[in-house]
């Protein structure tokens, strides 16, 4: 996978990123945008400052206006700048009531090399990088002290930062075709700061025998990035209020690391894995037709249903065990790592099935 960090360098960015930071709350009507949807500059009483329209921060804000993100990049794309800047200063310069502010998330770069990075609502919970990972480490300390503690991967994207962790004195063997299927117990943490999904803390899976990773989302934490409304103008990170929240959901978030750990919680969540190795194809089902069939449940592209055959086939174990680890199998080969870590996502839905609901699945080609 790319954009993979060790996590002394992920720590590193992420404390020189939130230098860069600066967030405002500012009613639609201060910000106006310029050169074809490129920049955008917000003024005010006490503002004046522009910047790069990042794409993310665009299709956001045309969201937020009924703007269509398609219908901007074909008009940018026939070189209609002008009406890309009149379609989104109309609506901005003319919102509709109890929708006028909205929180612009910023790298402060100096002058025109600015970024607007995202736009959301004033109630986006601005619960950073930096707060995950200084809201985590001491859990995670307290577990080391007790057991090993090993980072599997790292990830920095543009839309998401990733912790995947594994305890190597929490192992337990899958009864599946494949000798000695060894998985460890282990937690994924996940954040993204510009609206791309909530805070994660889920159970991850990691399968010894191929190094690959299962994320099993039937338990776990998912905190949406809602709070309370912000008001306007420079974000305070300092008050009192900020710094009191971001300590509620620090507690949250140890609590659930430790359930994730939990002995008695990894013993169910391998029994699952042993009850889908003993699930196996109808006899009267092609191997290559269900992967077809798996592949259009899960939306996967035709190179990855290619990829989830060819490790099917090779590995000739054709449970529900054995398709869920044709998927991640994908995935721990992708080179990008949001869709890696997706792809592990969707090979814990696959056992996370029942038998019925996978006999639909496979039948469906």
């Amino acid at each position: 996978m790319q954009n993979e960090y060790t996590i002394e360098e992920l720590a590193q960015r992420v404390r020189v990123d939130a230098e860069r930071k600066r967030d405002f709350i500012a009613p639609t009507t201060q910000a106006s945008v310029y050169n074809g949807g490129t920049n955008i500059m917000l003024t005010g009483d006490d503002t004046n400052y522009c910047g790069v329209f990042s794409d993310n921060a665009r299709r956001q804000l045309g969201t937020h206006l009924g703007i269509p993100s398609q219908y901007i990049e074909k008009l940018q794309a026939r070189g209609m700048d002008e009406l890309v800047d009149t379609n989104f200063n109309q609506l901005l310069h003319s919102p509709v009531e109890k929708a006028t502010d909205r929180l612009f998330r910023t790298y402060y770069n100096g002058g025109n090399e600015n970024v607007f990075r995202s736009t959301h609502s004033r109630s986006f919970l601005t619960f950073d990088y930096v707060d995950l990972m200084d809201g985590v480490a001491p859990v995670l300390h307290q577990i080391a002290d007790k057991q090993e503690l090993k980072f599997i991967s790292t990830g920095l994207t543009d839309n998401k930062l990733y912790m995947k962790i594994a305890f190597p004195n929490m192992q337990l063997e899958v009864r599946s075709k494949q000798v000695n299927d060894i998985v460890e117990c282990g937690v994924i943490i996940s954040n993204s700061e510009t609206g791309h999904g909530s805070i994660i803390v889920s159970p991850f899976i990691h399968r010894l025998v191929c190094l690959n990773g299962m994320t099993v989302n039937d338990s776990g934490t998912r905190r949406r990035h809602v709070g309370s409304a912000n008001a306007r103008g420079e974000l305070d990170y300092q008050s009192d209020t900020m710094i009191s929240m971001k300590q509620t959901l620090t507690k949250q978030l140890r609590d659930h690391v430790l359930d994730c750990v939990d002995q008695d919680k990894f013993r169910a969540t391998v029994a699952k894995f042993n009850a889908s190795a003993q699930d196996e194809l109808d006899s009267s089902v092609e191997p290559e037709d269900a992967i077809e069939s798996v592949g259009k449940k899960f939306s996967l592209s035709d190179s990855e249903v290619k990829q989830a055959k060819r490790s099917l086939l090779e590995d000739g174990d054709y449970s529900r065990w054995g398709f869920a680890n044709a998927i991640t199998n994908i995935a721990h080969k992708s080179e990008d790592y949001d869709r890696a870590t997706e792809l592990q996502e969707l090979g814990g839905n696959i056992i996370n099935l029942n038998p019925k609901q996978w006999k639909r699945v496979a039948l469906a080609a």
